[in-house]
């Protein structure tokens, strides 16, 4: 399909950020001719969503050698920049794209006298609750709830997902007919302190303005206008601009409404779907969850999208992941690497909190340059926890001790067994293996790399060649992955240290023998085999029966 250029309608003021509208091949034979729909970006492939989320701060890694006043402001590059996507991520970003799509369904400006119809229809469906005789309303649009820790990254996610879709299109010509319009893609506000409906709607004609350069706040928010009043004509006004999707953030909020205002306004928000085919998306700590149960969930128990019930992270691959990729940003004098002792320690204090775990990553990174400590260390980490996350230990000493009696009196970490109502534990797990895989696929990580490092790196050590340790380390990681059994990497780097021992003795020429003098013994020596257990903390007599000269006992019984 042609993509048509729009121009700006020149009797508007807009002072937000825009962009004219492109009408692309919506991909989809229902999403066309509908302009609100083939303005849209691509529907995204995981892989492309992947690649569009993923972010980095600049580094270079000569900037070790800056002065500390300096390196000091680098580290704060990874609070702006960084932003790994993973397999939520994925999850979020498709449910907002159908979301979009799936309300612009019922939606097109294209027919007669849709502005009219809009604006009516949404004043007499929230007002009076009838509507006039060509109603704009799509039975399938729905919202959905996302609840999940404070501070796991729920809000900078759906920004970061937003960030994908142009806020404001504006309309001026799709195929040879007129169309001044202001499509708003998305909007997202978050909900008052208080929980105060008429709160909301003076947020959201502020909003409004500031998008579009329009006086709804000076129009509708003075004197003395009742709830009753705005709320319809917030429903015109998004219908009007045909708001794609919704976001209302802080959610929690509403426990703090006077009675019975939380439940009206979760019924305006449900009204909203039903009537003028606005989705809306609820976004809040598990605080939220008895507010969620009521009229809110049985009206979007049958929508399909299902709420996503967002927890920290688990100390598993992804978490490995999300580290080793946070990893590479380090200022310090000397980069230090990445051990599973700094895993666990990292997890033990951040509990698997995602921005508990960057500001943690930030701290220490920032003691260490401070202090001139050199690298980063797990007592560093262990310190600075202490130290700068005071007001959070109460609740990480509560999600420790996974006493349930504990962690509720932390709402905003609370985590009931119902929860798991929402989810099916190994189709989540299953998915998230998969697209693990794409992630790191696509931004070229291979977990073997630090794996068979480590190994060559204890063998250069023993005093075998840097060639044949690297070698066999590549070799031993081959066919483990083959045999797909558990290993012990102590064990594993000493049966090949001694391997290739009795290998260099085999093969031996006069100059490999001068090497082997400076640094390694035949392999067949007793004392060679416990001196490389030894180095590894392996005992003498465990060394020897690797080795194959300590029979287990039970061969004799049999």
């Amino acid at each position: 399909m042609k993509m048509n250029k729009a121009i700006a309608p020149s009797n508007s003021i807009f002072r937000g950020v825009t962009v004219e509208a492109y009408y692309h091949d919506p991909q989809l034979g229902d999403y066309a001719g509908n302009p609100l729909l083939e303005a849209l970006p691509p529907i995204w492939d995981e892989a492309s969503a992947v690649r569009k989320m993923a972010s980095r701060p600049i580094f270079n890694a000569n900037e070790r050698n800056l002065p500390t006043h300096l390196r000091l402001h680098c580290v704060q590059r990874i609070a702006r920049a960084y932003f790994q996507p993973l397999s939520t991520h994925i999850e979020l970003e498709q449910r907002i794209s159908r979301l979009i799509r799936d309300g612009y369904i019922g939606r097109n400006p294209l027919e007669p006298n849709y502005a009219i119809r809009a604006r009516n229809d949404a004043h007499d469906l929230i007002a009076y609750g009838e509507s006039s005789l060509y109603p704009i309303v799509n039975p399938s649009s729905s919202g959905f709830a996302i609840v999940g820790i404070s501070g796991i990254g729920k809000s900078s996610a759906l920004v970061r997902v937003l960030s994908m879709y142009p806020q404001v299109i504006m309309h001026s010509k799709y195929k040879d007919r007129n169309l001044s319009l202001y499509q708003i893609v998305w909007m997202k506000m978050d909900c008052p302190q208080d929980g105060s409906i008429k709160g909301l709607c003076i947020n959201f004609f502020q909003a409004i303005d500031q998008m579009l350069g329009t006086n709804y706040h000076k129009k509708h928010a003075g004197g003395r206008r009742s709830v009753d009043e705005l709320l319809p004509i917030m429903a015109q006004i998004a219908a009007v601009h045909c708001v794609g999707v919704l976001i209302i953030d802080e959610i929690q909020n509403l426990s703090e409404a006077k009675s019975g205002g939380g439940l009206r306004m979760l019924n305006f928000f449900v009204q909203l779907v039903n009537t003028i085919g606005l989705p809306v998306v609820v976004v809040g700590t598990f605080k939220a969850l008895p507010i969620l149960d009521g009229e809110f969930r049985n009206a979007r128990r049958g929508t399909g999208q299902g709420d996503l019930i967002w927890d920290r992270m688990k100390n598993d691959d992804e978490w490995d992941f999300f580290l080793q990729g946070l990893w590479k940003f380090q200022w310090t004098n000397n980069r230090a690497e990445f051990t599973d002792e700094i895993k666990e320690t990292m997890y033990e204090e951040s509990q698997g909190i995602t921005d508990i775990a960057i500001k943690l990553f930030m701290l220490s990174q920032w003691r260490a340059i401070d202090t001139d400590k050199g690298c980063l260390t797990p007592a560093i980490i262990k310190s600075v926890a202490k130290d700068r996350l005071q007001l959070l230990q109460p609740a990480l000493t509560a999600l420790k001790s996974g006493d349930k009696s504990k962690i509720a009196k932390f709402g905003d970490v609370y985590a009931s067994l119902s929860v798991m109502d929402y989810l099916d534990e190994l189709e989540a797990k299953h998915k998230q293996e998969i697209r693990l895989e794409m992630i790191k696929s696509e931004l070229g990580f291979d977990p073997n790399v630090q794996i068979i490092k480590q190994i060559a790196n204890w063998l250069i050590d023993a005093g075998i060649e840097p060639a044949i340790a690297n070698a066999a380390a590549e070799k031993t990681i081959q066919e483990h992955h083959q045999s797909q059994e558990d290993i012990d990497f102590n064990q594993l780097a000493l049966k090949i240290a001694l391997g290739n021992s009795k290998e260099s003795t085999v093969s031996s020429s006069p100059k490999s023998t001068r090497k082997r003098n400076c640094g390694i013994r035949n392999g067949e020596d007793l004392r060679e085999i416990t001196s490389l257990g030894q180095a590894k903390k392996i005992s003498g007599y465990e060394s020897l029966k690797l080795a194959g000269y300590i029979k287990n006992p039970n061969e004799f019984l049999a």
